[in-house]
């Protein structure tokens, strides 16, 4: 381990804490997994955040802002082109990214420090949605239904993958009515 400033080494310990996430999931954000994935003691991970709870909350909300950062790079003009890459993985029949939401949905029902984070990561990006949403009408309100049919999608899958027989179209089919094309 080489030595770091305070806030380099903070920071390289979020993004260990962010990669655990990505791997095995928000319960897996612990002092001694971060320290195993940055190569350090489990010691300095609990120097440099207060808590666990503290730990995966900034991981939390640092994953959010990475992936919400690339979709509105990529996708800067409001659309229904917008709206489907947003939902893409359920096309695709990739539910990892919308499975974090729903476990990180989970999680903040049993932490309060992480309840505000995932609140603010949820207003966020249902900001992003709203801002890609076509046509009139309330555009946030819209994007709050697709978000949370979304995450219910993703935990049925979670709790059991034969629980709804075709989950990419039953999105299809949110966007569609949201859109006023279905």
């Amino acid at each position: 381990m080489s030595y770091l400033p305070r806030d380099a080494r903070r920071t390289e310990l979020l993004h260990a804490a962010v990669r655990v996430l990505e791997h095995d999931g928000l319960a897996a954000v612990t002092a001694r997994a971060v320290a195993s994935e940055a190569g350090v003691s489990p010691g300095l991970v609990h120097h440099r955040f207060a808590s666990t709870s503290e730990l995966a909350a900034e991981a939390w909300l640092a994953y959010v802002e990475r992936e919400r950062t690339a979709y509105e790079l990529e996708t800067p003009t409001p659309g229904r082109a917008a709206v489907e890459a947003f939902f893409a993985p359920f096309a695709a029949g990739d539910l990892a990214g919308l499975a974090r939401w729903a476990d990180a949905w989970r999680h903040a029902q049993l932490d309060e420090r992480f309840a505000v984070a995932f609140a603010e990561s949820y207003r966020a990006l249902e900001r992003s949605l709203a801002a890609r949403l076509p046509g009139p009408g309330d555009r946030t309100a819209a994007a709050s239904r697709l978000l949370l049919i979304a995450f219910g999608v993703a935990g049925a899958q979670r709790i059991d993958p034969d629980l709804l027989p075709a989950p990419g179209a039953l999105m299809a089919a949110a966007v569609d009515r949201e859109l006023g094309t279905g």
